[in-house]
């Protein structure tokens, strides 16, 4: 790996606490390549650990196949990805279940800002939606999703896609909808713009 000085590095393992060895040694500060991990089973927490470790991408092995293309891509411009079946495990089960009720409720005192459309948009990212799937779910524009994602991102003072997401779990405005991201692309956690 030092001779070649590869970009994205692609990793799979097995499970959880194999993945997390993995990560600490390959994603440290000195870490010149983005990795992207491979997994079979993922748990909340193991998935939180995981992310903590600051991957590149985190896909289920099962969609590698049609995920991986994409995601090396994304990788080396610089966007986290995570992979759409992960989507569910991250804003569902887990977020809530931790989240204390100051940071839900604050979460949901800045939806109020948030018109209707906005609000429908805020909760496909959370679901983990890119902006053309957003755009066929809505049946807008690509760029008006994107439109619609900036303003957000300005009335909650927040900064991209991922804070976005954040807001959405903690106010439990996700899944409401019974939309899933699964047969898609997988979202890249990049900004707003």
């Amino acid at each position: 790996m030092r001779r070649a000085r590869p970009r994205v590095l692609v990793v799979g393992q097995h499970d959880e606490d194999s993945a997390l060895t993995a990560l600490h040694r390959l994603t440290g500060a000195d870490a010149p390549v983005a990795v992207v991990l491979l997994a079979h089973r993922f748990t909340c927490g193991g998935l939180r650990r995981i992310l903590a470790c600051h991957p590149a991408g985190v896909l289920h092995r099962a969609s590698a196949a049609a995920q991986l293309p994409w995601a090396v891509g994304a990788a080396a411009a610089g966007g986290p990805v995570l992979g759409p079946e992960l989507v569910g495990v991250v804003a569902g089960a887990c977020p809530c279940a931790g989240c204390a009720p100051a940071a839900r409720d604050e979460a949901r005192t800045l939806l109020a800002t948030l018109s209707t459309r906005e609000l429908e948009v805020l909760e496909l990212v959370g679901e983990g939606l890119s902006n053309p799937q957003i755009a066929a779910a809505l049946t807008i524009s690509s760029d008006t999703a994107k439109d619609h994602l900036g303003s957000i991102c300005g009335k909650l003072g927040i900064r991209g896609r991922l804070q976005a997401a954040r807001v959405a779990w903690q106010a439990g405005l996700t899944g409401r909808r019974g939309t899933r991201a699964g047969g898609g692309r997988p979202a890249a956690v990049a900004g707003c713009r």
